[in-house]
């Protein structure tokens, strides 16, 4: 096990690597960080090189200052870990990373596990999501943070068919915890600050073997994407998980991490 910081343009992330093998990097959501991806490390250091880091803006990395390029980071930390090709797993906003980094760089992207992930320049519509985003812009107008990161908690770890006391408390707690030292923390500058494809129009651009995962219970909008994803990429197949909103692997870290390996190991059956 190893950690460390490497220097990217304005700015440095922060790493972990574990294992010996064949270089999977895990790319945390928006406003959480790489500590989501615990039991996946466990597991994948068996048989692969496991590598998190935290996204500029959030986690031990730093806070940009100027406009940057979540996708340009990963190919920085690629290379100075010496890494000539990588499958990337990515949630959400970490999904987002992972298919731009593949659009730009497609000889340097293995596999591609993508979970409940969005798109960039995607439209969102499902209104759940657009009533809480108001609510979240109205508390973080009146600086209550404990209601802003409740808003975030029922649009993505919740979801749109469930109430709070419906999902793990373990899974929330966790959650809650990442929500609030990102803002706290960074303030939510590695949104601001960032810039993205449009690639919610390229999908068929893409041509790493390619798994998606949504959960049933996530927004129309999420589940719309992985539509998309699987209908318009070159070779993706789609898991529809049962019982679970946006944060699959939290919610069923066992199932989650057995799909996972199975995919890496080359099987195109998988079972939940």
């Amino acid at each position: 096990m190893a950690h460390g910081r490497i220097q990217v343009e304005n700015g440095e992330l922060a790493y972990e690597i574990r294992g010996a093998g064949d270089p999977v990097v895990l790319l945390h959501g928006g406003m959480l960080d790489s500590r989501m991806w615990d039991a996946e490390m466990t597991a994948l250091e068996r048989h692969h090189t496991a590598i998190r880091y935290d996204a500029r803006g959030h986690g031990e990395s730093s806070t940009p200052t100027q406009r940057f390029k979540h996708y340009e980071d990963l190919r920085s930390l690629m290379t100075a870990l010496e890494l000539p090709r990588a499958t990337l797993v990515g949630l959400s906003g970490g999904g987002r990373i992972a298919v731009d980094f593949a659009l730009t760089y497609p000889d340097l992207v293995e596999n591609l596990v993508l979970v409940a992930t969005g798109l960039g320049a995607m439209v969102t519509t499902d209104p759940f999501v657009l009533e809480q985003n108001k609510k979240l812009e109205e508390a973080g107008a009146g600086g209550d943070l404990p209601a802003a990161i409740e808003c975030v908690l029922r649009m993505w770890v919740d979801g749109p068919r469930r109430s709070p006391e419906d999902v793990d408390p373990n899974v929330r707690r966790r959650c809650r915890e990442m929500y609030t030292d990102t803002i706290t923390r960074h303030s939510g500058s590695g949104f601001v600050l960032m810039d993205e494809l449009r690639a919610v129009e390229r999908v068929g651009e893409l041509t790493p073997r390619t798994l998606t995962l949504v959960g049933d219970l996530d927004s129309s909008d999420i589940l719309a994407i992985a539509d998309q994803i699987e209908s318009e990429a070159r070779d993706a197949r789609k898991l529809v998980v049962p019982g679970v909103a946006h944060m699959i692997n939290l919610e069923k870290p066992a199932d989650f991490s057995r799909i996972l390996l199975d995919f890496l190991a080359g099987s195109r059956e998988f079972r939940l």
